[in-house]
């Protein structure tokens, strides 16, 4: 849509100027409440391009990185778009806060703001124009009402459940569980297709090793971490976990290490005797390899320091040392066997977590337990390399998804049995920001036990329905899934 530059209209009356000037005096929580409730004036609203604007669905508040609200819908000039809507008191604002470099704001499709500037929001990739709407010339003479409640009204819209949880709160709890159960065997078994065919590729343990190491650091790093997996395979550190304990954790970490660039600094200013001793021999050790790095470091991307990548590196050793040197599949196959025989049994989920417990423990001498890099320093306290929320993690999306592809492989029905059976048994992941989205609209009213299979149904009805630009809330079939509309409820 092409921009008109013109300035706001003339004849702004003096009161209309006032409730501008109060709005602008607050923060910008009070005009995202204007959007949200849509308290404007009367008048039919145009963007600021003078086509007529009509807002079917003002969108979820994101508290999150990104668009102040997602999945919008708008018909702007009798079209309707499906997107994000941003906010801001000043028009300019859009780029001195970056947005038109960050594709996260890619699917804008209007820019609320308070008053009118000489700079359009333009889109990441294309630096189109984003429509906009001059908020300030529709505020109602209502926004005094809320100016001290635009906080609240807020939090209120936030809770708001949508007809999914409408409809989850009328119907038997039994139907709410049985949907969300289907939705997490869906995604389980969506994420072991894409394993499937890496099975016939490279031996079964490596992909299983690339698969755990991908998944055990946070997203900046999982590309760098299966590169370190395809360069020192499973196989070729066999042979370095049979050596004793101290021996092996050298000869691993320093090839992990040095190909990520940690050993290059002859010593670390400030760092402790025990830390300065363990550096250096890692060091040496690396150099006598004489390999090349293939990284100058690690991304920072300002996670809490005791989920550094070192720390995960460490803690992956250990594990694989625990899991036996004589083979890491053997090791899970063991532990799966085992479960098949407790599979009906009480004792199953002690087994199960007691196991997984034992497998991820971290050594009481790990020097790195209290560590979370080499040229930073120490925690306040120390702390087990990979905790039982990283845990849950990758059993949710590396180890249990390479177990059912390979069951499926085999037609092992009983293997897939157990591992359902352990999506079922399992904590659920820390909480983000699309299941805490999916525990306000659809659990808020009805709550699910929360589990990781839960947990996983609600990810993947996000990912099927609440995404979908061509429904919206308004028209999502979701609801139907839980009980068909105007059927008798329980």
């Amino acid at each position: 849509m092409r921009r008109n530059q013109a300035q706001p209209a003339a004849g702004t009356t003096q009161a209309q100027r006032s409730l501008v000037a109060e709005v602008a005096s607050h923060r910008e929580a009070l005009l995202q409440a204007c959007w949200a409730h849509q308290c404007w004036s009367g008048r039919a609203l145009r963007t600021c391009d003078g086509e007529a604007l009509e807002v079917l669905t003002p969108g979820w508040l994101n508290r999150g990185p990104g668009p102040d609200f997602t999945e919008a819908r708008l018909s702007i000039g009798g079209r309707e778009y499906w997107g994000d809507v941003e906010v801001h008191l000043e028009e300019q604002e859009w780029g001195e806060h970056g947005h038109d470099r960050d594709p996260r704001y890619e699917r804008v499709i209007l820019h609320v703001v308070l008053r009118r500037g000489q700079r359009p929001a333009t889109r990441f990739v294309s630096g189109e124009a984003i429509p906009a709407l001059e908020a300030g010339r529709y505020l109602s003479a209502q926004v005094l009402d809320i100016v001290q409640d635009a906080e609240d009204m807020l939090r209120r819209y936030e809770r708001l459940p949508g007809r999914c949880g409408l409809r989850a709160a009328l119907s038997a709890p039994e139907a709410v569980s049985r949907v969300v159960a289907h939705a997490a065997e869906v995604r389980a078994r969506d994420k072991a297709e894409r394993i499937l065919p890496l099975l016939g590729s490279d031996g079964e343990e490596q992909v299983l090793f690339r698969i755990v190491f991908s998944y055990l650091g946070y997203r900046p790093c999982a590309k760098l971490f299966a590169a370190l997996a395809d360069r020192f395979p499973l196989e070729s550190l066999l042979p370095l976990l049979a050596l004793p304990y101290p021996e092996a954790r050298a000869e691993v970490l320093a090839r992990w290490f040095g190909a990520l660039g940690l050993l290059q600094a002859e010593s670390l200013p400030g760092a402790d005797a025990d830390c300065q001793a363990d550096y250096g021999e890692l060091r040496a050790r690396w150099a006598a390899l004489r390999l090349p790095s293939t990284a100058d470091g690690l991304p920072r991307g300002g996670s809490r320091p005791w989920n550094s990548p070192e720390r995960r590196i460490v803690g992956l050793f250990h594990h694989l040392y625990t899991m036996g040197a004589g083979g890491w599949l053997k090791g899970w196959l063991a532990f799966l066997h085992k479960l098949d025989g407790l599979r009906d049994r009480p004792e199953f989920r002690k087994e199960a977590l007691g196991h997984l417990e034992r497998a991820f423990a971290t050594p009481g001498w790990e020097p790195w337990r209290g560590m979370y890099s080499f040229a930073r320093g120490r925690l306040g306290r120390p702390a087990r390399l990979i905790g039982t929320e990283r845990v849950t993690m990758l059993m949710a999306n590396a180890v249990l998804p390479f177990f059912l592809a390979r069951a499926r492989l085999g037609a092992d029905a009983e293997m897939e049995k157990v591992l359902y059976r352990l999506y079922l048994i399992l904590p659920a992941e820390a909480p983000n920001q699309r299941t805490r989205f999916m525990e306000r609209r659809l659990a808020g009213l009805a709550p699910q036990k929360r589990t990781l299979r839960t947990q996983q149904g609600l990810l993947q009805i996000h990912q099927d329905f609440c995404t979908s630009f061509y429904e919206g809330c308004e028209r999502c079939g979701f609801p139907d899934l839980i009980a068909p509309a105007g059927a008798s409820q329980c």
